[in-house]
């Protein structure tokens, strides 16, 4: 029986906590040819009874499938991989305030000023310090690019005025847990620039 390859550096000490779990199944992808078109879920707080005053503020946007819209944002694998993420991070000790928000993927037809005024209206009632972007599909699509994601990835970017990170949703995570050691690295950057922001803006 071959060893077991060895674990990442990067996913010691309080990264050891994001947990495998079963693998999950990719959301659809829009029919060829479909416009593709994205739709906000309802935001959630996170964390709300443990939030310290002055705190940093944060906005997480999750590349989701369609049945998360009407789901507990920490629910299932993908729910609690992301909670331990979080928790890992120590947000819910000394995040101001943490938003979720699902982002569906779909094949539908028409413009999308629906979605941006959507998150428009969550950026301006959240306030931000900083906004972490789940997902490639999504990264993209929010911040118009067409860059490959490794370039996406490790940097800070601009989301309407607002500073922004990007990184894998936890569905992938749950069906590539090798690159979980990349996924911390992208939330020790936004726990950075969000503590940065907060100090400043005190």
């Amino acid at each position: 029986m071959p060893a077991a390859a060895p674990r990442p550096q990067a996913l010691a000490a309080p990264a050891a906590r994001l947990n495998a779990a079963p693998a999950a199944r990719p959301p659809p992808a829009p029919a060829d040819g479909a416009p593709e078109c994205w739709r906000l879920g309802p935001a959630q707080p996170l964390y709300a009874d443990a939030a310290p005053a002055g705190g940093a503020r944060w906005l997480v946007l999750a590349q989701a499938p369609p049945a998360a819209l009407h789901a507990p944002a920490l629910e299932g694998d993908a729910g609690r991989l992301l909670d331990n993420m979080l928790r890992a991070a120590r947000l819910p000790k000394e995040a101001g305030a943490v938003v979720f928000a699902p982002l569906v993927r779909q094949a539908i037809a028409g413009p999308m000023d629906a979605f941006s005024a959507a998150l428009s209206a969550l950026l301006g009632q959240a306030r931000p310090d900083i906004v972490l972007v789940m997902g490639r599909l999504a990264g993209q699509a929010l911040l118009e690019s067409g860059e490959p994601f490794g370039r996406l990835r490790g940097r800070s970017h601009a989301l309407q005025g607002h500073a922004a990170v990007v990184t894998y949703d936890t569905p992938y995570l749950l069906r590539c847990p090798l690159d979980k050691a990349r996924a911390w690295d992208d939330l020790c950057l936004a726990t950075s620039l969000a503590l940065g922001l907060a100090q400043r803006s005190a």
